[in-house]
């Protein structure tokens, strides 16, 4: 079972990393096909029900829009690396570090308003999926 922990790390600065150094558009497309295969992958991990999915849509939104938004600061970052001061730099990093913790409050507030409704066995379901890979292993 693969942690719900991977979309959070759609939005954090392993991502970043990864992508900064990777040609813009492949790294945009590849990013959107995995957030979109990671979107349909917890779906189906999750179970949602017909009568969670208009939830359900709104964390895969958040989820999109989070990698999007990452993605099109680290785009920003890569295109102004070469002219960018010092300043620019830290500030660069600061706006994808504020990205990020914009993004994990907003999947949170979603995600929060889906599982508040899911029944218990449902929420132990996510409750697996959201634990660290490690402690899958134990």
């Amino acid at each position: 079972m693969k942690p719900v922990l991977v979309a959070l790390a759609l939005l954090g600065a392993s991502t970043c990393w990864a992508q900064a150094s990777a040609p813009a558009a492949s790294a945009h497309q590849a990013h959107t096909e995995t957030v979109d295969d990671r979107v349909n992958e917890l779906h189906a991990e999750l179970k949602i029900t017909p009568a969670e999915e208009e939830k359900w849509a709104k964390v895969a939104d958040v989820m999109r829009n989070n990698a999007k938004t990452v993605d099109d600061l680290i785009q920003q970052r890569h295109d102004n690396a070469h002219t960018q001061t010092a300043v620019e730099n830290l500030q660069s990093w600061n706006e994808i570090a504020q990205a990020n913790a914009d993004g994990s409050k907003a999947m949170l507030d979603a995600f929060s308003a889906l599982y508040a409704d899911m029944p218990d066995a449902q929420k132990k379901v996510a409750d697996a999926a959201f634990r660290p890979a490690q402690a899958h292993m134990k």
